[in-house]
């Protein structure tokens, strides 16, 4: 089921005027036994994501999915309950490497 995970409608976030405040880059889904991490890479502030992605038009069989494997049960398919969980879960990057930021000699 994870693996049928839409594209998001749009790479644009936009904030309640509609102007563009960021973008989602990319998002990830690792799972093992009972532990899953999703991983959301995107610029701009995270409450206009969370705001955009609770709101669109998704495909919830992927959130139904994700709920089995949560400690503490929450309705991830309504727009409160997407923020409220996303929100109180995320963590912050502190750092990320590529092998394209190595000096080259």
């Amino acid at each position: 089921m994870l693996l049928q995970y839409p594209r998001p409608e749009s790479a644009q976030i936009r904030d309640e005027a509609g102007t563009v405040v960021g973008s989602m880059v990319r998002t990830a889904v690792f799972v093992r036994d009972n532990q899953v991490v999703r991983i959301m890479e995107f610029t701009g502030p995270l409450h206009a994501l969370l705001k955009q992605k609770s709101t669109e038009n998704r495909d919830f069989s992927v959130d139904i999915a994700l709920q089995e494997y949560l400690e503490h049960p929450v309705d991830l398919t309504t727009p409160d309950g997407f923020r409220q969980f996303y929100g109180e879960s995320a963590m912050e990057m502190l750092y990320v490497r590529s092998a394209a930021d190595a000096v080259t000699a």
